[in-house]
């Protein structure tokens, strides 16, 4: 069985909500409150929370019982059909998103879902959430590129020369001996380099270099 706290200061629509759920033999309704304060009463009671948009301190709540807690899924009900707003209510930890337009059926469907923990929205939204998920991978490669290039120009001619060498698995006396420079002069490139890759240790730093990174 589903169990499901409305959150709404409309009680009009919380009766709606409760007769909808009423006829659905999984699906039955625990509770019914009008603000965040109120939902810890039944934090461990429910699976799945509906809650208003208009309900105040809403992106706290999402904060609250976001999908990185333990706490049920959160369904953003009531929304107008903009898809910036709904984007920024699942970016926020929404579990999905019941709009003004949604019939009750998209609504106990989407209930299933995310008692399910699967991404609870209509067919016609699943695109959007597509291409901003592709929108957000190109920036994360945009800003890998850059940065792994800000990270190889940080790096001097000598610094790189060593980090090969390290990727070989040459010691510090090895790579002075083949660079012809001092031991101590060695280990202060290898200190640079560990601390400009950012790594803890010298196979980290030959992983970096091996796997491209650098």
């Amino acid at each position: 069985m589903i169990r499901v706290l409305v959150v709404t200061p409309v009680r009009l629509l919380s009766d709606l909500i409760q007769v909808a759920c009423k006829n659905q033999p999984d699906l039955t309704v625990i509770g019914c409150v009008s603000q965040k304060t109120d939902t810890m009463l039944y934090r461990d009671q429910c699976d799945v929370m509906l809650v208003s948009h208009a309900v105040p301190d809403i992106f706290s709540l999402l904060q609250t019982y976001g999908p990185n807690t333990n706490g049920p899924a959160v369904l953003v009900m009531g929304l107008p059909n903009i898809e910036p707003l709904i984007l920024r209510y699942l970016e926020a930890g929404a579990a999905g998103c019941i709009r003004e337009q949604d019939s009750t059926e998209e609504l106990v469907r989407a209930v299933r879902l995310a008692a399910a923990r699967q991404v609870a929205l209509t067919a016609d939204l699943i695109p959007l959430v597509l291409k901003r998920v592709s929108t957000l991978a190109h920036q994360q490669r945009d800003w890998n590129a850059a940065n792994e290039t800000e990270v190889e120009k940080s790096l001097t001619r000598r610094e790189r020369e060593i980090l090969q060498l390290l990727a070989q698995g040459c010691g510090n006396r090895e790579i002075a001996r083949q660079l012809t420079i001092e031991l101590g002069t060695t280990k202060n490139h290898v200190h640079n380099i560990l601390d400009k890759l950012n790594v803890k240790t010298r196979r980290d730093a030959a992983v970096y270099f091996a796997l491209g990174l650098i």
